[in-house]
């Protein structure tokens, strides 16, 4: 080759190269500016009139939604229309969590002192069996959750010095409490709020995040072993007889949980904060845009995006950046809010159900 050659050959080189660099940035460019998700909310005519205070997703197309008045309703077709179901012996029970296996069957909670917290098995169309009954008078359940079918876990405020947790491994016919010499003493009046359903969560290959508060205490208590075995972590969330974590919720390694002063309706308190290694640190997140305490909270993952969610009294905010910026969705009173994939729902006091879209 002669040199004029090869004077050529190099410099086609660098053409290429420099085209190759424009492409990419332009990718880059254009990757960086595709436009950010928005949630889309819309209210759903509901059947009840009652406080609903706990969801529970199974699918796409169907979901359990429980509260007071002994009632509980159910949809299969994403939110389109509810069937109503009530417990046969009257409207005192307070369904304050649910766990739908399928658009059949469900495990309900009720939480109340003593025999007013219950566990139940609905089966479709009308079939109850109870399966476990509080027989402490100083007992009170707060929230319940499944790893399988089979297993299952439920938590409730303190008893003799430590922790009130239950397990199941028979797909929720009996209970049975967790050892208490492989789990940390509880604080004084340490419990949970039955509030969203939430202040449980289970995760992958046995994990499990139970969010405490209430009498000053506000931690963690994290297993990795269906429940045999437990281990704390601090919380960063304001602390108060009727302050502390409310609700947790985990996808993979990444959670957030919320919290703050019951007590305090009309202000800020440190109420929520995020997890990146499955819990065992955490950092608060900045201010959102609802005062007042948050009673529930979700997380899903779109692509490479994070979402999460949080609702109380005073209204529902979401953020798309782990808390560094919030947005308000509403203003209305919610209690509880589950997000599957890109869809979920969000409920509150007055029967009020909204659906909530994350599409890209």
């Amino acid at each position: 080759m002669d040199r004029k050659s090869r004077r050529d050959g190099k410099a086609t080189t660098r053409i290429d190269m420099k085209n190759l660099f424009i492409i990419l940035l332009t990718l880059t460019l254009i990757g960086c500016t595709q436009k950010q998700i928005q949630p889309e909310i819309e209210q759903l005519d509901s059947p009840t009139s009652s406080l609903l205070q706990a969801i529970s997703i199974v699918d796409d197309n169907t979901a359990w939604i429980s509260g007071h008045n002994a009632t509980f309703v159910l949809t299969t077709d994403a939110g389109a229309s509810w069937q109503t179901f009530s417990h046969p012996t009257g409207d005192s029970l307070q369904f304050r969590d649910v766990h739908g296996f399928n658009s059949e069957k469900a495990i309900l909670m009720t939480a109340g002192s003593g025999p007013l917290s219950r566990i139940f098995t609905f089966t479709e169309p009308d079939q109850w069996e109870e399966n476990f009954v509080m027989q402490d008078s100083l007992g009170f359940l707060d929230c319940i959750d499944f790893w399988d079918g089979q297993r299952g876990i439920a938590y409730g405020d303190a008893i003799d010095d430590y922790p009130y947790i239950l397990l199941t491994a028979d797909g929720g016919k009996t209970w049975n409490r967790a050892d208490s010499t492989n789990m940390p003493k509880a604080g004084k009046g340490e419990g949970g709020f039955a509030a969203s359903g939430t202040c449980v969560t289970t995760g992958e290959n046995g994990k499990a995040w139970i969010a405490t508060g209430a009498g000053g205490n506000c931690r963690f208590l994290i297993t990795e072993d269906y429940g045999q075995t437990w281990n704390e972590v601090d919380s960063p969330l304001a602390k108060g007889d009727a302050a502390g974590n409310t609700s947790i919720s985990f996808i993979g390694n990444t959670g957030v949980v919320t919290g703050g002063d019951l007590l305090i309706t009309d202000d800020y308190t440190d109420n929520c904060a995020f997890s990146t290694d499955g819990g065992l640190t955490w950092q608060l997140s900045n201010r959102p845009q609802t005062v007042g305490a948050f009673y529930g909270s979700a997380i899903t993952q779109i692509g490479e995006q994070t979402f999460a969610f949080a609702c109380g009294p005073k209204g529902l905010d979401y953020t798309f950046d782990m808390g560094q910026t919030w947005t308000n969705l509403d203003s209305l009173n919610y209690w509880a809010v589950s997000i599957r994939g890109n869809s979920g729902y969000a409920s509150g006091t007055d029967g009020k159900i909204l659906k909530i879209s994350l599409q890209p």
